[in-house]
Order: structure tokens, then sequence, then C-alpha cells
């Protein structure tokens, strides 16, 4: 599991380490530099992949500008031309374990082109301190050092794998389709193809948790689309994604409907479940903005089942969000949630501190009473 990152020259985070649990959620005012933190780590798993041009960062999540622009450049402070993530990965149990840190030092020999390939100086890794260049790792089968072998290259595709998901309505009806990562774009492409890969197993941990769609009866997958033949589809949508709703006339089949004719909050909440129950989807990934078109105490409740299905399907996410109702879902008596406020200095730098508890009031309050007070940190000070 990815413990911790530091980010150094990156937009507004100019050095920075952060020591992460399995759930980690990220507040703060607007442009505080949150979703910088969730780029910077995109940057590396592209730099990874050999990925490093516009069309593999975006398809990543990253707001592609160009390389000047991407460096720090904070006044009085001498711009640098290179960038650099550190990841550092701990994996196995109790002695049997070792911890491994990805570098990336990222470059641009022309950093006013915005067409132009970033670069990854930095090709080895280091396992326990020792300094290896991947190419010339030992084969799994080596005694002593095969399970760090494995160990590492795993990680590594963790890391490749790790995408941003920022979510919008039109690509959850299944009308346009901009990512070409699969199986999941990261606007919400082809939840419909994935759910139609599900395995029984994976449709029980799903149905499990339906009861946050009060009114959802069942859901359908028409691979052939008949029901768009038969009215139920008419606009230009290419999900074959359809709902029952439990409360309407099922006579001449009016209780069934498409993704297309779908509120926005059934399909976040769908996306959401099938993201961290499938086990095609990433292990190491992240969330933008998760509360976009839900309720209040969705959100809530949500995150406690999210965060109880990355514990059992082994997901590590990073999400952002501006809802104080979110943070009534996390635990912090559970070192694998944590919550952190974001902020900038008054130089500009991204700062961020962790609430491993919560804070001392003559009232009992919530988390997201806490917020709104000022008692976390996170708010705007200019009004």
């Amino acid at each position: 599991m990815l413990k911790k990152v530091t980010i150094k020259n990156y937009k507004s985070v100019y050095d920075m380490t952060i020591d992460l649990g399995r759930m980690n959620l990220f507040i703060g005012e607007n442009g505080c530099g949150k979703t910088n933190i969730l780029e910077a780590l995109a940057m590396a798993s592209a730099s990874k992949s050999l990925d490093l041009d516009v069309e593999g960062l975006y398809n990543r999540g990253v707001r592609v500008v160009k390389p000047d622009l991407t460096f720090s450049s904070f006044t009085g402070l001498k711009q640098n031309k290179k960038m650099s993530v550190d990841l550092e990965f701990q994996e196995g149990v109790e002695k049997v374990s070792s911890s491994f840190t990805i570098r990336s030092i990222l470059y641009c020999e022309d950093e006013k082109d915005i067409y132009s390939k970033w670069k990854d100086e930095d090709r080895t890794y280091m396992i326990d301190d020792a300094e290896i260049n991947l190419p010339q790792m030992p084969d799994k089968g080596d005694k002593g050092i095969g399970k760090w072998h494995k160990w590492l290259v795993n990680d590594v595709c963790k890391l490749t794998e790790y995408l941003i998901f920022n979510l919008n309505a039109k690509a959850l009806r299944g009308i346009g389709s901009e990512s070409k990562k699969t199986p999941l774009g990261i606007n919400g492409e082809s939840l419909d193809i994935l759910l139609s890969q599900f395995a029984k197993a994976e449709w029980e941990q799903l149905t499990q948790h339906l009861y946050l769609i009060s009114w959802l009866d069942e859901i359908l997958i028409d691979e052939k689309d008949l029901f768009k033949f038969k009215g139920h589809k008419l606009g230009r949508s290419n999900s074959v994604l359809y709902f029952k709703d439990r409360f309407m006339r099922k006579k001449e089949m009016n209780n069934i409907f498409s993704a297309e004719n779908a509120n926005d909050g059934l399909l976040y909440i769908l996306f959401y479940l099938a993201l961290f129950i499938s086990k095609k989807t990433p292990y190491l990934f992240a969330i933008d903005n998760i509360e976009s078109s839900l309720n209040p105490r969705i959100c809530r409740t949500l995150i406690k089942e999210l965060s109880d299905l990355s514990r059992i399907n082994n997901k590590q996410v990073l999400i952002t969000t501006h809802n104080p109702a979110v943070l009534d879902g996390i635990n912090l008596n559970d070192s694998e949630q944590r919550l952190f406020v974001v902020y900038r200095k008054e130089d500009g730098k991204t700062q961020l501190k962790r609430i491993k508890t919560k804070p001392d009031t003559d009232e009992k309050l919530k988390l997201s009473e806490m917020w709104m007070r000022g008692y976390l940190g996170g708010l705007p000070k200019n009004f």
C-alpha cells in the first residue's frame, strides 16, 4: 500500500510530505491545492507508464497546462525547471515486509510548449534504502530477493493504473466519450460495460448496497439494446444500462427507463460502488469532488460504505470534497481512514495538516459542524 508521498515543485505544492492511510479525505477552500496533490501522483503514474504526453496526462485526469506553469512559481523564488514525486510503498505483514520508494524526477526540454513530451530522468527504485535499477532487478525465482521483486513490480503496476475520477452526468448517461481509459472512464464512461462483466460475487456486493437508492427495484443490462426499440431510450445515449422503478406501473413496462433518463444521484452512487467493488478497476485511485449531485445524508453513508469496501476489496483512494456531510462518514479512530485539511500559507504554498482526533469543544459536535464553525480550518479567510 502507498504509505508516503513527497511532492516538490508541482504547481502550488512546493514541498510536501503526506502519510497516507487506505481511505484519505482532503478538505479545504477552493484553490488551496487539493487537486494538485492528486495530479502530482498522476504525473508519477504517467512517468512510470512512459506516457508523459498531453494525451497520457489528460486521460489520467490531469488539468494539462504548459510546463512552465506546471512548475511552482512563487514570488521571490527562482523557478526550478524540474518537479519530483517520491512514493513509498509498504508491503507484507509483520516481519516479512519491505518498503519501496518509487521516484519520479520530471522535466520538459521545452517548458514553453504545451505539446512537448515530459521526461523522467530517474529510473531507479529504492528497496529498504538500497538503490536498484529496474532493468537489473533479479528474477522472481532468486532466493531471498524474489518476494521483493514481486512486491516492487506489483506496486509499480498499481501506480501506472492510477486515475483521477471526476464524474459528469453526460458521460455517466453514455452521451459522448472522451476518456480512453478502461474499464471505467475518468468522467464516468463505460459504467454499463463494467457492470455487464461483473461476476456473481461482485453483483452480490453491489446488491447489498443498493438500499442507498430508495426507489430502485432492479438494474438491467440490455446488451442487445432491445429496450431502445420499445421506446425506452430516444436520445443519443450509447449506454445499455436500464433501471426498474418499484413505484411505477409494471403494465407495458412503464417502470423501465434508461441511464439517459436516470437521475444524477443514482448514476454517481452506482459508479462509486462499482469502482470499489470491481476487480478490474485500479487498486490505487483518486476521486475529485465526490459529493457532486449527492444528498448530504447519502454522502455520509456512502463514505462509510466505501471505507468498508476499500478494506474488503483492497482499494486505496484519495478523495477531495467541499461537502461537510462527507466528514461524518469517516472514522478517525481507524488509522486506515485519514482526514487532511489543505490550505495555503501566506506565501501561497500549499500545506496540509492531518486531523487525528476531534478538537475539544464545550459542545458535542459532528465533524461537519466543526468544519463549518472553523474548528478544523480549511475555510476561506478573506471574508
